[in-house]
């Protein structure tokens, strides 16, 4: 998780929806506003009237929480885009959260393309832990430079900051695996085993024509444990009619 030495400084909402944050001692600053053209010119107005690089965050809680996760060295072009024609996998999100550490180009450190791309990288894979449906395209981790490097370990302990204290995200990176298989991983390996999905959500889907509970569980200090709220899939699982798959 992101150090608590970071500080964290938010203000309340304004009248166009728009939350501002920051780390006290970091770079990084984040705007989260609505799916609104006033609140985004107002946010592209406070950074520059120059070009703005950064990391940006569409949300759709409606019905489950869904995510698409961007970079771009233009955020205003970018942004009016999403908010104007949005594509289709992501048509309905509400809010946006913007990471820029409050300069334009050139003099803004997300100027270069790596240290976006790895953010944009790490952010998907944080929400992905945290139970997000991610439908951004597939993402690549750059190679950095050993400057680059510093930059982005830097960002990733401010993002995991902010995004915890605005209670967006709850469970964080460590090294470079989890113990959990993503979602979306269990699906691509099943298919690769010869299983057919005809059906697949964050709890339920069909493999193989078999209706499946989907329970990631959660870890414990004896190990992981699955939780099941009311009796009804548990009771399904206990008369065997019920494919479990537990990443």
């Amino acid at each position: 998780m992101g150090r608590d030495d970071l500080g964290y400084w938010s203000i309340p909402a304004n009248g166009l929806g728009i939350v501002r944050a920051r780390t006290l001692l970091g770079n990084l600053r984040l705007w989260d506003f609505p799916r609104s053209e006033a609140a985004f010119l107002q946010v592209v107005q406070e950074i520059s009237q120059a070009p703005i690089p950064g990391v940006y965050v569409l949300i759709d809680e409606r019905p489950n929480k869904k995510v698409y996760v961007g970079q771009t060295e233009n955020l205003a072009n970018r942004l009016l885009s999403h908010i104007k024609t949005p594509e289709a996998k992501i048509r309905n999100w509400q809010r946006a959260l913007v990471f820029n550490d409050g300069r334009s180009s050139p003099q803004s450190d997300l100027t270069e393309e790596n240290v976006r791309l790895a953010l944009e990288d790490y952010l998907v894979q944080l929400f992905k832990i945290n139970r997000y449906e991610v439908v951004t395209s597939a993402t690549r981790a750059p190679v950095l430079s050993p400057q680059q490097t510093v930059l982005v370990n830097a960002y990733r302990e401010e993002i995991n900051w902010l995004l915890s204290n605005k209670e967006k995200v709850s469970r964080f990176i460590f090294g470079k695996r989890d113990d959990e298989i993503y979602l979306d991983d269990v699906k691509r390996m099943l298919i690769q085993r010869g299983h057919t999905i005809q059906e697949w959500g964050t709890l339920y889907g069909v493999v193989d024509g078999q209706p499946t509970i989907i329970r990631p569980g959660s870890k414990k200090e004896k190990g992981w444990q699955i939780t099941f709220r009311g009796s009804k899939s548990l009771a399904q699982l206990k008369k065997r009619d019920r494919f479990l798959a537990h990443p």
